[in-house]
């Protein structure tokens, strides 16, 4: 997998034989490293801090440093390996008939020109019939979605020279929505600065953005134009559910979005908390596109099963203080009524703990001083985690956030009619305020 450095932020290309059909002579296929088997994929995701036994005779300040290093701590679940295998096989299929110089490169290149200097929308300027290649990440918030997919991304280089084609090829772009969700400027201005922090001498936000002080349909224009000639192979679209603070039509940056990726062909994975649910349920489009591929909903961990106990075994493990105590069925239960689940929250509970077993010379973790942790450093989150807990729909729907896909759908849709709120809110269990 090592690639020969061609220039700063870029490799040269170095082809490799493919087995698939459809893959083979494609060199911006068999320019990209090969996919990895689900133990070389774990290992890939696996994060975490060094450690060893001794270091808990460290001195206290040092000790406390690589408990709060547990942060950035990663461990490979079954989930994990099922967004990975998922993002590196559209990845691969999405370059399928996109061949740089061809005859379908060179109309794909002139429709594009043709709608900038047209001021025309994307919609129906090139379409070669190719089904749209998109999914949708969705989830709680703490449950390190992004990260994860950054990290599967690790092992693939972003740019990659082909001195064939004289082209530099962009493996992926990772933007973030725009905060008003409405912004079509704001997203197009996000990827082109990205592509000139990554492209060797590119300067295109100057270029696209600045001169003439373009609108925002000649803008996408050129991001699209820009996208094809970086043969971009995946879009991710982060923060979804900012679409939702749209003031007016929620769709216009999705729209815009989408129809750039159809006509390039590049796909698109939207990655966002369950808010995200109300953009989708508005259009079946949309819903359509979140569907499928093999990725699973990213609730809170299972203890049904076992998804909870894989991953606080592991975690259980990084102990600096200096009297660690061993993971246990009690320590499990305890750790999951107080999280519920949250990869993000039972990290910090736990890191916090033990800074406090340090600080205190207890050197211990104890069920008490979990509890204590809890009460003191995380009572805002205690309003989520407790609707969390219970279960309740009219409690849960009060934070948009962590509401399930199906809930905060069925709320979507009752906000936009009265009729039905009156005629069946209070069965369900909606107040309606």
């Amino acid at each position: 997998m090592n690639h020969r450095q061609f220039s700063p932020g870029a490799v040269l290309a170095d082809y490799k034989p493919q087995l698939n059909s459809k893959f083979q002579g494609n060199p911006f296929i068999e320019a990209l490293p090969p996919s990895l088997s689900e133990q070389e994929l774990g290992e890939l995701l696996a994060l975490g801090p060094d450690f060893s036994p001794e270091q808990r005779n460290w001195p206290d300040v040092e000790r406390i440093q690589k408990a709060f290093g547990l942060g950035n701590i990663m461990i490979p679940l079954e989930r994990h390996i099922a967004v990975a295998n998922c993002v590196d096989s559209m990845l691969r299929n999405g370059y399928v008939g996109r061949e740089p110089l061809t005859k379908r490169d060179g109309e794909r290149m002139q429709a594009l020109y043709e709608g900038r200097s047209c001021s025309q929308g994307f919609v129906g300027a090139y379409s070669d019939g190719t089904a749209q290649l998109s999914a949708m990440l969705m989830g709680l918030p703490g449950m390190g979605k992004t990260a994860l997919v950054k990290r599967i991304f690790s092992y693939l280089p972003q740019v990659i020279y082909h001195p064939e084609s004289n082209r530099y090829q962009v493996t992926r772009l990772h933007v973030e929505m725009p905060s008003d969700g409405s912004s079509v400027k704001g997203l197009a201005h996000g990827i082109l600065s990205q592509l000139d922090r990554i492209i060797p001498g590119a300067q295109y936000y100057q270029e696209c953005a600045l001169k003439g002080r373009p609108g925002a349909d000649a803008l996408m224009r050129s991001v699209a134009r820009l996208m094809h000639r970086h043969a971009v192979g995946f879009l991710i679209a982060d923060e979804v559910q900012n679409v939702v603070h749209a003031r007016k039509n929620s769709q216009v940056v999705m729209t815009e979005l989408v129809s750039a990726c159809n006509e390039l062909g590049v796909p698109i994975l939207f990655i966002g908390t369950n808010k995200a649910a109300q953009v989708f349920s508005l259009d079946f489009r949309q819903s359509r596109r979140a569907c499928g591929h093999g990725i699973p909903l990213w609730n809170a961990l299972d203890r049904a099963s076992g998804e909870w106990e894989e991953f606080l075994e592991v975690l259980w493990g990084y102990q600096w203080v200096r009297k660690p105590v061993e993971y246990s069925e009690k320590m499990s239960e305890l750790m999951f009524e107080l999280s519920q689940g949250i990869i993000d929250v039972a990290i910090k509970l736990f890191a916090a703990a033990q800074v406090g077993a340090i600080r205190s010379g207890d050197e211990m973790l104890t069920p008490s001083l979990l509890e204590s942790v809890y009460m003191q450093q995380m009572h805002m989150l205690h309003p989520m985690l407790s609707a969390l807990k219970r279960g309740s729909y009219e409690d849960i729907l009060r934070y948009e956030d962590i509401a399930a896909p199906s809930m905060a759908q069925v709320w979507a849709a009752s906000q936009q009619s009265a009729a039905w709120k009156q005629k069946y809110g209070a069965a369900a269990g909606f107040s309606g305020e």
